[in-house]
């Protein structure tokens, strides 16, 4: 068994670099661009380490179980978007009034204040702001219905909060055309946007009797 063997890293892609030395020089920096081209070729066409290496030598994982560990983790939590939509879609239409908490206006806090507590029977904060520090956080790419996004100036300034509803779609109160659905890739929402965040067992209620 080899020094590489012994070290396990015989699954860890080698690039020898091999300098030749020459008096004028010129073909020196041919041979190393040369190697970097084969290098880099080599890296894109997915010859990289099989493994990737995690600090204070906790164990490592190969390429694929971390893809695969990523599409387990967004997928974990299939929601049931019916109770939800039932209840966020009685709300189209109403108009925006900024401080309003009722079917005649409605600003946006108050709006997925209303929802989560006739759809989930809780009760969250008035201000946007303060509904961004309830729950975990979560990475974009894995947002899944129910899940509040958050958008302002910075991660410091939250003027604004709707409900993800799922494929890039959010519910939310506009100041401009009241309660709508908006898609996270409008340029707009895409440029605002800060942070999403999930509130864990989370329980469907009656909402007839609230």
């Amino acid at each position: 068994m080899g020094p590489a063997e012994e070290h396990g890293t015989h699954n860890l892609a080698m690039f020898p670099i091999v300098v030749t030395c020459s008096q004028d020089g010129r073909r020196r920096r041919s041979n190393l661009l040369g190697t970097c081209a084969w290098a880099s070729l080599a890296l894109m066409s997915g010859c990289g380490p099989k493994f990737v290496q995690l600090a204070d030598n906790r164990q490592a994982y190969t390429r694929d179980e971390g893809r695969n560990l990523g599409k387990k983790l967004v997928a974990s939590r299939e929601i049931d978007i019916t109770p939800l939509k039932k209840v966020t879609d009685t709300y189209l239409g109403i108009p925006y009034v900024w401080g309003g908490d009722s079917q005649t206006g409605i600003d946006c806090s108050a709006f997925s204040r209303q929802v989560f507590r006739k759809a989930y029977g809780l009760e969250l904060p008035r201000k946007a702001s303060w509904q961004s520090s309830f729950g975990v956080p979560v990475f974009k790419f894995g947002l899944q219905p129910g899940d509040l996004v958050f958008f302002g100036p910075s991660q410091d300034s939250i003027e604004h909060v709707g409900i993800y509803m799922g494929d890039g779609k959010f519910v939310n109160a506009t100041s401009s055309q009241g309660v709508k659905y908006s898609s996270l890739d409008e340029t707009y929402w895409l440029n605002k946007y800060q942070f999403a965040r999930r509130i864990p067992n989370l329980q469907v209620v009656d909402t007839t009797k609230r």
